[in-house]
């Protein structure tokens, strides 16, 4: 069955902009040092997906975050005003969308930092009632609700700092994406706190152990990781 999962749409209503400063020598960010100023914008987002599997007739329902919260042929969706995502609160998740199961809606808070959604596909045909679910398409969908101006040489050298961390990622956890931009990068930009000192510490860690020497701590640091990936994007695993 090739049917795809499609986004339909991607709009945003703009709140406010200011200006912002960043220390991040006090909130912690793996590839972010010092003060940085910016210019911030706040919106809400909304993001409309669709599993486009016309004409053949199925019961569609879906799972966010590795959590089912359509049921196919048994759920019948969210309040109009939807529901908070399973594992990203500030996101809210809305179907039917215009009165269709096989639609589903994701806002963002206005305000709110970038939260990225695992959205999977669940579908059963009309002969499957009680039958386990399906398991159709699935997309990481990333949303916010606020973008941030900074200034260009920042950027560049962050974006420089990330790729050599993901590098050295790969060499240790199996990950099912290796373009630029792909889930895990994107995880990686998203770190914050004493997770990004904890990721940062493990990853240039494994890069410094002697394999043989130090098999086992290897081994517990690279179950670590990889469980940290599967927490958030299903098919990471260890290498």
């Amino acid at each position: 069955m090739a049917h795809p999962l499609v986004e339909l749409s991607r709009t945003k209503h703009q709140v406010g902009v200011h200006l912002l400063f960043e220390d991040y020598d006090k909130n912690p960010r793996l590839c972010r040092h010092g003060i940085w100023i910016g210019l911030q914008t706040t919106f809400s987002e909304t993001v409309i997906l669709s599993y486009e599997h016309d004409p053949e007739p199925l019961y569609v329902g879906w799972a966010l975050n590795g959590t089912t919260v359509v049921d196919p042929g048994y759920g019948t969706g969210t309040p109009p005003w939807g529901s908070p995502t399973p594992g990203d609160p500030s996101v809210i998740y809305t179907t039917p969308v215009s009165g269709l199961l096989h639609r589903l809606s994701l806002t963002s808070a206005a305000g709110s930092g970038e939260e990225c959604v695992w959205v999977q596909v669940l579908y059963r045909t009309p002969a499957e009632a009680g039958a386990p679910a399906h398991l159709g398409p699935a997309m990481s969908v990333c949303l916010s609700g606020s973008d941030v101006a900074w200034p260009a040489d920042k950027l560049e050298e962050e974006r420089r700092c990330l790729a050599a961390f993901f590098d050295l990622l790969r060499r240790y956890v199996r990950v099912a994406h290796v373009n630029p931009g792909d889930p895990v990068e994107q995880w990686l930009a998203r770190l914050r706190g004493d997770i990004a000192v904890r990721v940062k510490t493990e990853i240039e860690t494994l890069a410094k152990l002697d394999p043989k020497a130090d098999r086992d701590l290897a081994e517990a640091i690279t179950a670590d990781l990889a469980g940290l990936l599967r927490s958030r994007m299903p098919g990471a695993g260890m290498g």
